[in-house]
């Protein structure tokens, strides 16, 4: 399954160093409508994945000292809500991170701003800094349900999951668990990559994941495979839990979009998302 994995990763990043944008309609800088006349004017609207959000709403900010007659909503509500607010056109912009399906896809422009790995975390207390991909599926699937089965303390294990229509949740299941259902018993479910943070946290013999940028100093994070998550294991792909970040437009989108969108690709949106704690494209 590692070998799979990697492979899947490797191709993965080469994708995201060649394409600004993914899935069945990829799209490029050059792909994007050229920028409308100044001073940019209006309200854009976002909805989607809470591991974007952040990410969106700091970019937003430098935008609109750029623009400052642009205003933004940002609401969030999971990958799934993103999607289904372009295609029914009541936002401008949606946020996802994970990959489209096919059917989820149709009609939405994909534009990839960033890579982000999936960070596992515990209990800082908790002295099991390592698994291999495989016991971290084992408990997931509730094969393995006692830390002392880990060399850890005796403790039942407490797994922490995303709800369902986050794209964390989804790009953990597919990469993790090969696109199975977790369930180990005593599972909690979190709504947010915050309330996942919180809840292990407060709870030494909790396990969870979160986005990378979402890591917090009162948490531990878990090697994989002997492997750190990081920028450097990112782009080389000896990390292997990682996922592209998006932005999705539809037909009903303002021309609007696509100016912050062109933002967000350019050199200097790019730098931006460096400097926030992401892994640029561009």
């Amino acid at each position: 399954m590692v070998k799979k994995i990697r492979a899947w990763i490797l191709s993965f990043i080469v994708l995201s160093i060649g394409f600004a944008g993914c899935a069945s309609q990829p799209a490029t800088p050059s792909a994007i409508a050229s920028p409308t006349e100044l001073p940019l004017v209006g309200r854009l609207s976002f909805a989607g994945s809470t591991t974007v959000q952040p990410l969106v709403g700091q970019l937003g900010d430098v935008f609109k000292e750029l623009h400052p007659e642009v205003q933004l909503e940002i609401a969030a509500g999971g990958s799934v809500v993103g999607i289904q607010a372009v295609h029914e056109g009541t936002v401008d912009i949606g946020m996802a991170s994970r990959a489209l399906k096919p059917e989820e896809a149709e009609g939405i422009i994909q534009y990839q701003i960033a890579v982000d790995v999936i960070a596992i975390i515990v209990h800082p207390s908790n002295p099991v800094k390592a698994l291999t991909l495989e016991q971290l599926a084992a408990i997931y699937r509730g094969e393995v349900t006692n830390w002392s089965e880990l060399d850890g303390l005796d403790e039942v294990i407490v797994p922490v999951i995303r709800e369902e229509s986050s794209g964390t949740r989804g790009a953990f299941d597919e990469l993790v668990l090969e696109k199975e259902t977790p369930s180990a018993p005593g599972i909690v479910t979190a709504i947010t990559a915050g309330d996942v943070a919180a809840t292990v946290s407060n709870n030494p013999a909790s396990i969870g994941y979160i986005g990378f940028g979402n890591f917090e100093d009162d948490i531990a994070i878990v090697a994989i495979d002997n492997v750190l998550p990081s920028k450097q294991t990112a782009r080389d792909g000896s990390y292997t839990i990682m996922r592209p970040l998006l932005l999705l437009t539809g037909p009903l989108s303002q021309p609007l979009s696509e100016d912050y969108i062109n933002y967000v690709l350019s050199a200097e949106g790019q730098a931006k998302v460096e400097e926030f704690g992401w892994i640029p494209v561009n």
